[in-house]
């Protein structure tokens, strides 16, 4: 029998250290298998300490990382990783497709050509889990700016289906497989 897995997304973190610190620590609390950055998780240009302690802290963890690109996302960061940075990607976790993207090229309600079931992207900052039509829709927000609710957030992924939780790892919203 194959393995489960276990999937941790958050996006638009903006190089806020203390949410990117916290991000580690509920990552490693949930005992997922793999984290996704869905864009936005440098900060810029404006602070290159802050780049580089979170370059150092992806590159360690390695294969548990996978990042996409936003809108905010820079060179200067990117070039700090060991691995590359995707604009989008389309995983295949326990049988579903998860297609991921930032959300400033695609976004929920103009979905790509190609997505699969489930649609997780980041760039509104707003927390959202829905079904519509035949697709689940996804958005961790952001730890770092927060719109529409002002609670952090983040997405889990796991063999029983996908949940919306908040830092405190209370299950906002869970829909099942």
């Amino acid at each position: 029998m194959e393995k489960t897995l276990k999937y941790m997304f958050v996006a638009d973190i903006h190089g806020n250290i203390d949410n990117f610190k916290k991000v580690i620590e509920l990552f490693e609390e949930e005992k997922a298998d793999k984290i996704v950055f869905l864009g936005d998780t440098g900060a810029g240009y404006y602070d290159e300490e802050n780049n580089k302690i979170i370059a150092d802290k992806l590159n360690e963890m390695g294969k548990k990382v996978e990042l996409i690109r936003g809108n905010c996302d820079r060179s200067n960061f990117e070039e700090l990783l060991e691995f590359p940075m995707y604009d989008d990607d389309t995983l295949y976790i326990n049988g579903k497709f998860v297609t991921i993207t930032h959300g400033h090229l695609n976004g929920s309600y103009y979905l790509p050509e190609y997505c699969g079931e489930i649609y997780i992207q980041g760039h509104t900052h707003v927390p959202l889990l829905e079904k519509r039509g035949s697709y689940i829709l996804a958005n961790p927000g952001s730890p770092s700016r927060p719109r529409g609710m002002d609670i952090k957030c983040y997405i889990i992924v796991d063999a029983n289906g996908i949940s919306l939780k908040s830092f405190t790892r209370e299950v906002l919203k869970e829909i099942l497989f």
